[in-house]
């Protein structure tokens, strides 16, 4: 791979000799950029409005965060934009921000002009404002950008407690995901769409295609329901010796979660190997928190004052260029991210259950998506960026298994793989022009303006 490309070409084999030397990561905790100080003054200041200001109630908070986009919530002539809370049931709704771009669709969109977009673990869907002026200006395009249930702004029912032993039991925890999305969609009236997905998003989408992407009539035309399927730095693609499947544990995980806690940072991210930890404390104390199914936001919760501080580790790190931009605009950021946060628990609760210790998944996803991706004839298109502690070899593994079968069974290949410069995990939020040109070609739209 050449230093200045951001393309790995997936091969059709996974032989030693074809597969792109391991590149040299950075680590984007230590890739030296300002991050400001947030004080234990303004925790405790923030943690007073927010637990006494009418207006830092959940949907204020949200309107002030989505403001900072040029149509909304006025429509700004060509786009805009809405929220919709949509009933799916047993007194649940999910929640969503729509955008529908108003301009001959003609000039857009080839396929299908409607487009989900699925936030990750523990997330919501206003840590894609950076992406959605650029996504919203393919002309007739409509963007549906929901909280999944139990997470962000929509219900946060109870989540039940489930075993997960077993391959079924593992079903049902993902479908207490995926029916009440399936329902979502049909309530709203979508038809055939692309599906985008992040990280745990990423994971559930990729559940959600295997049950439900059936065949549908549209204007005489039968096609798939998801006409292409993007997955944003997945979680749960590679095999590991936690897996209920036990077909092939040829593929293990960069590192375990204890490991990224507890070892050196930079070594985690180049690559390294890293040495298995002595049963220290700390080591026994996550085991026992994840095997327990305990979840690390009930801390946050709990913090009363201190907690803006403990959340302002990430945001001051992840949004540090937009503090020294706009720094009102960093708060309403810091704002939203302290109420999805503090939230009552609910979805976050699943995540030990479908994943092992080492966030590695009990049915890894690269046993389970060739062989139906390639049957449904589902075009998928992988990213991950070039400083990502996710697995993109996994990533990179699973596209050439794709393209393997699908090269033999129709002479063509089905499966895309991107990495995405300058970016981590979060790369839609660290990248978000080549993160944009990516997915236009993917999707097939060529940008005139």
């Amino acid at each position: 791979m050449s230093a200045d490309s951001s393309t790995l070409t997936p091969t059709t084999s996974t032989s030693d000799s074809e597969v792109p030397t391991k590149r040299q990561k950075v680590n984007e905790f230590t890739d030296g950029r300002k991050t400001p100080n947030y004080s234990w003054l303004q925790s405790a200041t923030d943690w007073f409005k927010q637990s006494l200001k009418p207006s830092y109630e959940d949907q204020k908070v949200e309107s002030r965060l989505l403001s900072y986009l040029p149509f909304f919530p006025e429509s700004d002539g060509t786009r805009r934009a809405s929220i919709v809370n949509t009933d799916v049931g047993n007194g649940q709704y999910i929640h969503e921000l729509f955008i529908e771009n108003l301009e001959d669709r003609s000039k857009g969109l080839t396929g299908t002009n409607e487009v989900v977009l699925v936030h990750g673990y523990a997330a919501s869907l206003g840590l894609f404002i950076d992406n959605f002026d650029s996504l919203s200006r393919i002309p007739g395009i409509k963007i549906h950008a929901i909280d999944m249930l139990g997470f962000g702004l929509s219900s946060r029912p109870k989540f039940p407690d489930l075993p997960s032993s077993t391959k079924e039991d593992v079903y049902k925890v993902e479908d207490w995901f995926i029916d009440p999305f399936e329902k979502w969609r049909k309530e709203r009236g979508i038809g055939k769409f692309i599906l985008m997905g992040h990280s745990f998003g990423g994971y559930l989408s990729c559940a959600y295609a295997m049950k439900y992407n059936k065949k549908v009539i549209e204007n005489g035309i039968s096609s798939n329901l998801i006409e292409k399927l993007v997955l944003i730095s997945p979680v749960g693609v590679e095999r590991n010796e936690s897996a209920i499947l036990k077909e092939d544990r040829g593929l293990s995980p960069h590192v375990s979660v204890e490991q990224e806690i507890l070892a050196d940072q930079e070594d985690i991210v180049e690559g390294k190997d890293i040495p298995e930890l002595p049963r220290t404390r700390t080591r026994r104390l996550i085991d026992y928190m994840w095997v327990h199914n305990y979840s690390p936001f009930s801390i946050i919760r709990n913090a009363g004052p201190f907690k803006s501080k403990l959340i302002s580790r990430w945001t001051t790190h992840r949004f540090s260029h937009v503090y020294y931009q706009d720094k009102q605009h960093f708060n309403n950021i810091h704002d939203y991210i302290y109420r999805i946060f503090n939230a009552k628990g609910s979805g976050e609760y699943a995540i030990t259950r479908v994943l092992a210790v080492g966030a590695v998944a009990k049915l890894p996803l690269i046993d389970r998506c060739p062989d139906k991706f390639v049957d449904m004839k589902l075009p998928t298109l992988w990213l991950y960026g070039d400083k990502d502690w996710m697995n993109d070899e996994a990533g990179l593994e699973m596209t050439n298994k794709i393209n393997s079968l699908s090269t033999s069974k129709y002479s063509e290949k089905l499966a895309n793989f991107r990495i995405i410069s300058n970016a981590g995990h979060h790369l839609y939020l660290d990248n978000p022009p080549e993160f944009a040109k990516v997915i236009y070609k993917f999707l097939g739209y060529v940008n005139r303006k």
